[in-house]
């Protein structure tokens, strides 16, 4: 089952796109399981109070109270919700500068067209179930004080290098070890992380924001190299499938 949250306040609309959903759901022989939330605070204060999680989220951006873009920024703070597709459905295009901080699957435009919908939802639906179906990533092993400790690749946040010693940041703490960090590069998978800097490493599925010149982790910045820019780029566009195809 993919879990989908559709946010507008027009109930018009909210009732065109929960039947495309539904016709979506015969064509991919994919259960969908749908959420409608009429309002930006309504859906925050749903994820505050519940901690469920979404698959993929369909979401307006002009609405009163708390907007979609804002709504937005409050999904991506939490790191749980770091892998949910986020959709815009808008008339206003001209928010789409706005947007890319929000790492923004795809953008489909008002009045709403059913090829496109079907579309950009359907790719959506596809990059679901592959992350779903992806290989088990193996542990990362360091050795710190002569012991070897098994760190789970999805808890890795980023890697710092410190002259000879890495500092490993990770959900669950900070591990220091002795290492090179172009050796520790070489054993993650270049999928989800990418070299910043010469002194950090980081992993794309923990990037709140991404800009030209920096990457923003929860509760810290960084500088992008300018030597890494092109290819940060290139790879966290890969990394996120953003297009607007």
């Amino acid at each position: 089952m993919i879990n989908i949250a559709v946010c507008d306040d027009d109930l018009a609309v909210t009732g065109i796109i929960e039947n495309h959903l539904m016709q979506l759901e015969k064509t991919k022989l994919q259960k969908l399981n749908v959420e409608i939330f009429f309002s930006g605070e309504e859906f925050c204060n749903h994820l505050n109070e519940s901690g469920e999680t979404f698959d993929i989220i369909l979401m307006d951006i002009e609405m009163g109270g708390i907007t979609g873009i804002e709504a937005g920024r409050r999904l991506r703070e939490n790191i749980e919700n770091n892998q949910t597709l986020l959709i815009y459905v808008s008339s206003h295009e001209s928010y789409y500068g706005e947007l890319i901080n929000l790492d923004v699957f795809r953008f489909i435009s008002k009045p709403v067209k059913s090829t496109e919908f079907n579309h950009k939802v359907s790719a959506a639906i596809t990059k679901v179930m592959q992350q779903r179906q992806a290989i088990p990533i193996p542990d990362l092993v360091i050795m710190q004080k002569g012991k070897k400790i098994h760190i789970p690749i999805r808890a890795i946040m980023y890697l710092e290098s410190d002259v000879r010693r890495i500092h490993l940041h990770c959900t669950t703490g900070v591990y220091t070890y002795y290492g090179k960090l172009s050796e520790e590069e070489k054993k993650l998978p270049k999928e989800i992380f990418c070299r910043i800097h010469n002194s950090y490493l980081v992993c794309f599925t923990h990037v709140k924001s991404i800009s030209v010149a920096a990457v923003v982790m929860p509760g810290v910045e960084f500088p992008i190299s300018h030597k890494y820019r092109e290819a940060v780029k290139m790879a966290y566009g890969q990394f996120r499938g953003v297009g607007r195809e």
